[in-house]
């Protein structure tokens, strides 16, 4: 099955995810388990960890969500590559688990679900699990590919705005970065996502 970040490291490292501190303590990846306890995903999921990371060579004057890296968005972009990783793995999970939990159901039927949990259950391994979970809804969601990424490229646009909010309640007495907060919050608006990042990372360094 193919590896997710072809650039991951020995799986025996657990390195911390990434988190921005500004993010609320309820955020998306507060249940974070190093990824060699987790399988690794296969295909359709693979997508969306890129439309996360997007990377940096990403053309400057480009402002769509998906060009953006995820890590520049949160403010983050100084942690080592283990780190990086480890935090894209842990969001592709966040993103599969919520898949499987609540979108699923709404895009097959009961009975081809009902098959879909004794396909899973008849495997011995986790990894099997999965490897029979994807292999199945593939042949059944011509578009799951598609799917995920949108899910993605929401997750991702979510996690800006909590930053957004996290930092509002830090700077909650300071009226001139409040403004700059609001700024951001516009160009988030308007799909401005870099002009949002560049305005956001400004604000945390001075």
């Amino acid at each position: 099955m193919p590896v997710i970040l072809e650039t991951m490291q020995d799986p025996a490292a657990q390195p911390a995810p990434v988190v921005d501190p500004m993010l609320p303590q309820n955020s998306y990846v507060d249940d974070y388990q190093p990824p060699s306890v987790r399988p690794t995903l296969s295909s359709p999921v693979a997508s969306p960890a890129t439309t996360l990371g997007a990377p940096l060579s990403q053309p400057s004057s480009s402002e769509a969500l998906a060009d953006q890296n995820i890590f520049e968005l949160l403010g983050v972009s100084d942690g080592t590559d283990e780190e990086k990783e480890a935090f894209l793995l842990e969001l592709q999970r966040v993103l599969w688990d919520d898949f499987l939990q609540y979108d699923v159901q709404l895009l097959i039927t009961k009975d081809e679900y009902a098959e879909l949990q004794r396909q899973r259950e008849a495997q011995s391994t986790a990894e099997a699990k999965e490897e029979a979970v994807v292999a199945y809804l593939e042949k059944l969601i011509p578009d799951l590919e598609e799917i995920m990424l949108e899910k993605a490229l929401e997750l991702k646009g979510d996690m800006v705005r909590e930053r957004i909010n996290g930092l509002r309640e830090l700077y909650a007495g300071e009226p001139a970065k409040i403004a700059e907060l609001d700024r951001a919050a516009t160009q988030v608006a308007e799909s401005n996502w870099r002009a949002a990042a560049t305005t956001l990372n400004a604000l945390t360094v001075s």
